[in-house]
């Protein structure tokens, strides 16, 4: 229910055709391109108020417009704001207190429109990210429902968590393994182990409603060092509740409004008596009504669940690249082990096992560059990064950042990959041999509308490397470097030489093309 900014209740429906183009109008979504996110190259993660894991966008107009200018002329397609609405500072601001407004000290929604109308203005998307499993513990609505049911009286909000008498209670519902309670297919689920499922679900006691509250969630400030601070755990909601999957509907609903241009849900296999027909005809179809709308179920693919059911069965665009890299599994992540090797070879079958599946269901993949600059950030060599970033980016995935000044070279990777289809998120790749496959990479990527073809070179060796890349099932005239316009005609076999840790991408010429091909991309400084 709307109250916060509107002064009275109100439930918002399904809109007509009117409606909508009315919102595309007032938010100027028309100036994003049809499913951008098939060819958007990055997005930068921020939040609204200061916070030490996300940085801070300020919604002051002129700084706004400054921002967004350097982010598009750094090659980002798109922003992604993470929980807008007024909340807590539990995994970065997860706990919602109010869904219907921003904080106070942040601005007004008018300010947020202004935001959405203004990053349209610029060519790119917004998306928002945000959580359907817990709320703060000091939430109005969770406090509304623990003194309703203290006091014996009728509160739809009561219906809204999950609650028993006793703390040895069985689960509340019995999960899957696409919607999970107390998981027992997951490696270290069973008691004892590193997911015992009894000691991260159960029943938590409340003073205030004198029940047990179902969670999962322990408060998590990353914004705090403080040793000493007071952890309490988060309420889980009832998604077997009527009354709160019409709410999300309408939370849902008054942010799609705004013009935004899709969600991250957060951590949907975790909702608790969530199903299939509950979360397409209460999240994501209700997004999908707005047109043109990405949305993605953030965790949902890396829990040895099969990641094509969220596109197919979930109505979700995209999902996480989770075969490549699980961001708090240490040690996960496929492109960094391949670099650190300096064998390649595992990224190909990882990719055909997860991310060609979802595509060739219909959805798109997006990779979450969790730290440059830290654990797996190679901050202590640029060219490894670089190579990490072309790698993933060429490859074709929505590159995810927070907290991240790209570099010259990192924007020329993000500007190229804008400029071709070839490298859009829905484009085609087959691999070619090398004369060393265990120290090189090489692939064509084929355009989904045919209209061009990229040959990518990768050189995963702290060395100047010559690599012979068999061309002999490539019919072509001659490929053309996109970076300086250099030409090596076609043969059966060609040689690229590569700088340590270098990577090189052609233009693939058919006989039939003219001779002429001009490169506007930036040089690599």
């Amino acid at each position: 229910m709307i109250e916060s900014e509107l002064g009275n209740s109100i439930v918002l429906k399904k809109p007509d055709k009117a409606k909508i183009r009315a919102i595309w109008q007032a938010a100027g979504r028309d100036q994003v391109p049809d499913r951008w996110w098939e060819s958007a190259t990055a997005v930068k993660r921020y939040s609204l108020k200061p916070n030490v894991h996300h940085e801070y966008l300020s919604l002051e107009p002129a700084v706004l417009s400054t921002e967004l200018d350097e982010l598009k002329a750094q090659g980002f397609s798109a922003i992604e704001i993470i929980t807008p609405w007024d909340a807590g500072t539990s995994f970065g601001g997860l706990d919602t207190k109010n869904h219907y407004r921003l904080e106070p000290e942040t601005g007004t929604m008018e300010d947020f429109r202004r935001l959405v109308r203004t990053v349209h203005e610029k060519g790119m998307a917004i998306i928002v990210f945000g959580n359907f499993g817990y709320c703060a513990i000091d939430a109005p609505f969770f406090l509304k429902a623990c003194d309703a049911l203290r006091e014996g009286s009728d509160s739809q909000e009561i219906d809204w968590f999950l609650w028993s008498d006793r703390k040895d209670a069985p689960p509340p519902v019995q999960g899957d393994k696409f919607f999970m309670v107390r998981p027992t297919h997951l490696p270290g689920a069973e008691p004892g182990t590193y997911y015992d499922s009894s000691q991260h679900e159960y029943w938590e006691p409340s003073k205030r409603a004198r029940k047990y509250y179902w969670t999962k969630w322990a408060n998590e400030d990353w914004a705090s060092d403080d040793p000493d601070r007071k952890v309490f755990r988060l309420p889980q909601y009832n998604w077997s509740s009527k009354s709160f999957q019409k709410e999300v509907e309408n939370v849902i609903r008054f942010w799609m409004e705004t013009g935004i241009d899709g969600w991250v849900i957060d951590a949907v296999n975790w909702y608790v008596g969530c199903n299939w027909k509950v979360n397409r005809r209460y999240m994501t179809d209700v997004i999908s009504e707005y047109g043109n709308a990405f949305v993605q179920p953030e965790g949902s693919g890396a829990f040895l669940e099969d990641p094509v059911a969220w596109i197919t069965e979930g109505n979700y665009t995209c999902v996480q690249d989770y075969d490549m890299f699980i961001w708090w599994i240490k040690g996960s992540n496929v492109y960094r082990n391949a670099i650190d090797s300096g064998d390649p070879r595992p990224i190909e079958g990882k990719l055909r096992n997860y991310h060609d599946r979802v595509k060739e269901a219909g959805g798109t993949l997006y990779f979450c560059f969790e730290d440059p600059v830290g654990e797996e950030g190679y901050a202590d060599d640029q060219r490894k990064y670089d190579l990490y970033l072309a790698t993933v980016a060429s490859l074709g995935a929505m590159c995810s950042f927070s907290g991240y000044e790209p570099s010259s070279e990192a924007a020329w990777i993000f500007i190229i990959k804008a400029a071709h289809p070839a490298f859009y998120q829905n484009s085609v790749r087959r691999v070619l041999p090398t004369n060393a496959d265990h120290k090189y990479y090489a692939f064509i990527k084929t355009a989904a509308d045919h209209s061009e073809r990229i040959l990518a070179v990768l050189n995963f060796q702290d060395s100047v490397e010559m690599v012979q890349i068999d061309c002999s099932g490539v019919s072509a005239k001659r490929f053309v470097d996109l970076r300086n316009n250099a030409v090596i005609q076609h043969n059966s076999s060609i040689e690229v030489e590569l700088p340590a840790y270098g990577y090189r991408f052609f233009k693939v010429l058919p006989s039939k093309e003219e001779d002429k091909f001009v490169v506007t991309q930036p040089e690599k400084s």
